[in-house]
């Protein structure tokens, strides 16, 4: 129990900005509260909302009802021209908006967007970053079962990777 409680006071004091692949990624399976527990409050920029929230999508509804869900607008339009060189849209604006507000953490699958992102000085993690981390903070029991879902609602990943983090967390 203390260690949760020091969690939850550390993660108050966390800025994360995120993409829309994780945020869909949870909602279609019923796991979006987790990034609210995890991380409080979840900054997204507008391309990223606009993606989120396309009625009719899975997961939509849970995503327009999250209130730690909040849409900020990027500053700098260059940057996330320059950034839409080599990454989408919505992957430029969440870089960028991490860059503005010197958020902690970029919530983010894509392995381009991932890769820019860490060269730019940020911190990144995906979905099975989000999962491992709410394993260790007790927030699930395990963490196949949420992969499973996640696999059978589409979403891709290849067997090394699953493997290799099945392995790391003891479920393989």
């Amino acid at each position: 129990m203390q260690r949760s409680q020091e969690s939850d006071e550390a993660r108050k004091w966390v800025l994360v900005v995120s993409n829309s692949s994780v945020i869909i990624a949870l909602a279609k399976i019923c796991y979006l509260y987790l990034l609210e527990k995890l991380f409080g409050e979840i900054l997204v920029p507008e391309a990223v909302w606009k993606e989120i929230t396309v009625e009719g999508k899975p997961g939509y509804e849970k995503i327009v009802r999250a209130k730690f869900i909040s849409l900020k607008k990027v500053g700098d339009t260059r940057l996330v021209a320059l950034l839409e060189e080599f990454i989408d849209t919505g992957e430029a604006e969440a870089i960028a908006l991490a860059l503005e507000r010197g958020a902690d953490l970029l919530l983010v699958d894509d392995r381009d967007a991932r890769n820019l992102a860490k060269r730019l000085g940020l911190q990144v993690m995906g979905t099975l970053g989000v999962i491992a981390l709410a394993k260790y903070e007790g927030l699930v029991p395990k963490a196949k079962p949420i992969i499973d879902r996640l696999i059978e609602s589409g979403f891709w990943i290849s067997r090394n990777i699953l493997e290799e983090f099945l392995k790391e967390l003891d479920e393989l």
